[in-house]
This record gives structure tokens, C-alpha cells and sequence, in this order.
């Protein structure tokens, strides 16, 4: 990335951010006034939303409800199903602020009820250990100047999983390059799809985002994004997500 590109893929990401936030209260405004919200339209209002605010470039987002989320692509067929109380939900939203700008793309989870349940709240602890695990992993190599190929960087995050009894529930790689493609041209964190033995050079940017995906019953990503350059990693947005967010009132 160049330095333009960083500063607004920041600005970008810390607007992204902002809105999945807004995003997960229209969903429980919607749950607690008895008014139905579709995946669908909860969809809408978000790609309107990142075209208000300045990342609509190729936006798009995937808006799960409960078992839906187990599938990492979900797709809500027509205005798919209805956020209701006691579901998680998975919000996975980007955009960018012009063709020749980086994405900025992530994961948020939400929870319709005031107390996250024992499974979810399992499988939540797993995929954030992992997505932690990659990004200290990723600060170590770089304070001792070794190298890091994107591989490695897969095999860390899928260590985490698996140690937590989830590894054969992780079905995808843990990060792939993001530049000016979504699914950029630099190297992906990957030793699942392929195993990708590219060096992490400074100005690559790429997404971490492990997550765990129980057919038919529950499905959890954290996704942030990160720019790697001579000091290290930079992450975005600036705050992640340490817990699921409890959209309801007991």
C-alpha cells in the first residue's frame, strides 16, 4: 500500500467499524419493538450506509442469523430469515473509498439476548485466541526481524483452533491480501487452501480472521484487517472485538 493508501484505508476502517456497531443496534432496536428485520433488509440498510458515508466502492456485506452463519459465504436467499431474540449474528461488511484505494473489510458478532450462551461464548474465546495468537505471533517475528510466510502465519491461528477442540471446523484459510482487490494480489495467510510460502513484505496488507463454523448450528469469524511495514504490524480498525456484543437488556 502507499502512504495515501494507508491513511485512508485507516479513516475507512474506523468508519466500517463504526457501522457494524449501528448495525447490530438496528438489529436489537428491531428485535425489542416487535418489529421483523430480514437478514436481507438489515443488508440493504448497510450497503446504503457504506455508500452514505464515503466506502461504497464495490461494498458488500453478509448479514447471518443463527445457524445461517455457519456457512462462511451465506448468502440470504430473497430477504432470508428473521433476526430474532436469542440468536447470534455475524455481520461481515467492506468497501473502499475509490477504485484506486484498499478494502477495508470485517467481522463483527453479535448476540439478541443479554447473556451469551455456553457454546457460543466457547467458540467465541477460540477465535479470538487465534485471531490474538496471529497478531502477537506477528509482532514477535518482526521485533526479532525474521522473516514471515504467510503459511506460518495460518499453521499459528489453526494451533489455537485446534487446541480448543474446533480444528476440523476451520474451513478456510486464516487472511487473505487485501489491496486494491478485495481478495488481493500479495500474500495470503494460508496453509489450508494452498500453502503459501511468500515472505510478508513491508506494504502488504491482508485480513486475520479465523473462525469456526458447526454445521446447522453455529458459526463465529473476527475479522480484522493488517498493514505490515517496517514496524510491525498495524492493525485496523483500532479497537477490536474483545466479546460478543449483548444487544439485549435482561
Amino acid at each position: 500500500w502507499s502512504p495515501r493508501q494507508l491513511d485512508v484505508h485507516r479513516r475507512c476502517a474506523e468508519i466500517v467499524a463504526d457501522l457494524a456497531r449501528e448495525a447490530f443496534e438496528r438489529a436489537a432496536g428491531a428485535v425489542e419493538a416487535g418489529e421483523p428485520l430480514s437478514e436481507g433488509e438489515l443488508s440493504r440498510w448497510i450497503l446504503d450506509e457504506l455508500e452514505v458515508r464515503g466506502v461504497g466502492v464495490e461494498r458488500d456485506c453478509i448479514v447471518a442469523i443463527g445457524p445461517r452463519a455457519a456457512d462462511p459465504h451465506y448468502v440470504p436467499g430473497e430477504e432470508g430469515e428473521t433476526i430474532g431474540e436469542g440468536q447470534l449474528l455475524l455481520i461481515d461488511l467492506w468497501g473502499r473509498s475509490s477504485e484506486r484505494d484498499v478494502f477495508a473489510d470485517q467481522t463483527w458478532m453479535g448476540y439478541l439476548g443479554s447473556e451469551l450462551p455456553d457454546e457460543a461464548g466457547g467458540v467465541w474465546s477460540a477465535v479470538r485466541e487465534a485471531r490474538d495468537a496471529v497478531l502477537e505471533h506477528l509482532r514477535e517475528r518482526s521485533r526479532a526481524g525474521d522473516e514471515v510466510r504467510g503459511f506460518e502465519v495460518d499453521d499459528v491461528a489453526r494451533e489455537v483452533i485446534r487446541g480448543h477442540g474446533f480444528g476440523e471446523r476451520f474451513v478456510h484459510r486464516t487472511g487473505h491480501s487485501i489491496d486494491t482487490g478485495l481478495h488481493g494480489s500479495g500474500p495470503n495467510l494460508d496453509n489450508l487452501e494452498t500453502r503459501d510460502e511468500r515472505v510478508l513484505v513491508p506494504g502488504v496488507g491482508f485480513s486475520v480472521e479465523p473462525g469456526v463454523y458447526i454445521p446447522d448450528r453455529i458459526g463465529v469469524r473476527s475479522e480484522v484487517n493488517v498493514h505490515w511495514n517496517e514496524e510491525g504490524p498495524e492493525v485496523t480498525p483500532s479497537e477490536r472485538q474483545e466479546e460478543v456484543f449483548l444487544l439485549l437488556d435482561a
